[in-house]
């Protein structure tokens, strides 16, 4: 009996230990592991260990993965950016278009791209506005096989998507137009285009 009981301590230990959470500095730890103060961890070049996520601190001081977007990159333990232009496209079916939505956000289908083919079964396009800007994003709209024309400050559309024309503000067959959304203005302000 006396050896029951001592079995039974030890494994409710040992099944407390494996749930516990433990606090460094602190009486009442919030996670897993709460330290409450600095911390170091040494030993993180390992020969053979490759990083695969990157960490960083929330509001609260609690330690969080970080999603690498598609502009960033991490390989051999090396953190880089990726610079190189990738080609989205979207189709249209009429010939104006109003807040147009270029899939450029997280899980759609042209996230990270920076160049846009404009298809249009139509023909021409005209294009009013584009949603979802944000301050400092850079897109090319490039023109397949007919003609884009940018609309200027276009009620059609809603007013932080649309697009401050000047005198380039068409691109013909396999010509593009480069913009930039300002954020401090909401609009889209056309950059360059090539004919």
């Amino acid at each position: 009996m006396k050896l029951l009981n001592t079995i039974s301590i030890f494994v409710c230990l040992f099944t407390l230990n494996l749930s516990a959470q433990v606090g460094i500095n602190t009486t009442n730890p919030q996670e897993t592991l709460h330290v409450v103060g600095t911390a170091r961890i040494e030993t993180t070049n390992q020969v053979g260990v490759t990083t695969t996520k990157v960490t960083g601190l929330d509001n609260s001081g609690t330690l969080r993965e970080i999603y690498i977007g598609s502009n960033l990159k991490l390989t051999n333990n090396t953190l880089s950016s990726n610079f190189d232009y990738y080609f989205g496209s979207v189709s249209f079916s009429t010939k104006t278009n109003h807040n147009i939505d270029l899939l450029l956000d997280p899980g759609e289908a042209n996230e990270g791209k920076h160049i846009i083919r404009i298809n249009n079964s139509a023909g021409d396009t005209e294009i009013t506005g584009i949603k979802d800007g944000y301050d400092g994003q850079h897109i090319w709209i490039y023109a397949q096989g007919n003609e884009v024309k940018l609309l200027d400050n276009n009620a059609g559309s809603n007013a932080g998507n649309r697009i401050e024309v000047n005198d380039k503000m068409a691109a013909k067959d396999w010509g593009m137009i480069e913009l930039v959304y300002d954020g401090a203005r909401s609009k889209w302000i056309i950059m360059q285009h090539h004919n």
